[in-house]
C-alpha cells in the first residue's frame, strides 16, 4: 500500500496555479521540472486519449522524463483550477528529500503494476484469436529488450 504522502516537504516547494484547459505539461517535451499536485484535477492525455485522470494531492508529474532524460509520455491537462507545488531542480531535490523519492518510486511501481495487469488482460482477451497474442508477445519483447538494452547503454 502506498505510504502517507510526506506533504510537508512537497508544501516547501515553489506553488504555481493553473486554471482549466491549461497544459500543464506537454507531451513529448522535456520540462526538466518535476509536479506535484497540491490540489485540483488533472487527465493524463495522449494522441487525443485520456490515460488517467487524478485528483490525489502529492501525485507526481513529469518523473518519467526526468528519469529517463527523456521528453514526456504524456500530456497533463487541468480539468478544472489547480496548484501544483514544483521542484525546479527536481534531482538535486528528490536527492535531498529521500522520503518523496521513495514516495515516486511507488507511484511508478503503482503505474507498472496497472500497466502489468492490462497487458494481462489484452492477453486474456486475445488468446484462441489468431495469432495476435504471440504478435503482441513479439511486439513487446523487442520493445521492452530494444529499449532496455539502449537505456542501460545511455
Amino acid at each position: 500500500m502506498l505510504s502517507v504522502i510526506p506533504l510537508d516537504s512537497i508544501s516547501l516547494l515553489p506553488e504555481a496555479s493553473f486554471s482549466a484547459g491549461d497544459e500543464i505539461i506537454t507531451f513529448n517535451t522535456q520540462p526538466k521540472k518535476l509536479f506535484f499536485l497540491k490540489s485540483g484535477r488533472v487527465e493524463v492525455v495522449r494522441d487525443g486519449i485520456r490515460l488517467a485522470l487524478v485528483k490525489t494531492p502529492g501525485s507526481a508529474f513529469g518523473e518519467i522524463s526526468l528519469l529517463m532524460d527523456a521528453p514526456t509520455t504524456a500530456s497533463i491537462v487541468a480539468l478544472e483550477d489547480c496548484a501544483f507545488n514544483i521542484a525546479e531542480d527536481p534531482e538535486a531535490y528528490l536527492a535531498d528529500h529521500p522520503e518523496v523519492n521513495l514516495h515516486v518510486s511507488k507511484i511508478l511501481a503503482i503505474r507498472l503494476e496497472a500497466a502489468t495487469q492490462y497487458l494481462v488482460d489484452v492477453k486474456e482477451q486475445l488468446q484462441g484469436v489468431s495469432d495476435h497474442v504471440g504478435m503482441v508477445d513479439g511486439v513487446l519483447d523487442a520493445i521492452l529488450h530494444r529499449d532496455l538494452k539502449k537505456k542501460m547503454a545511455d
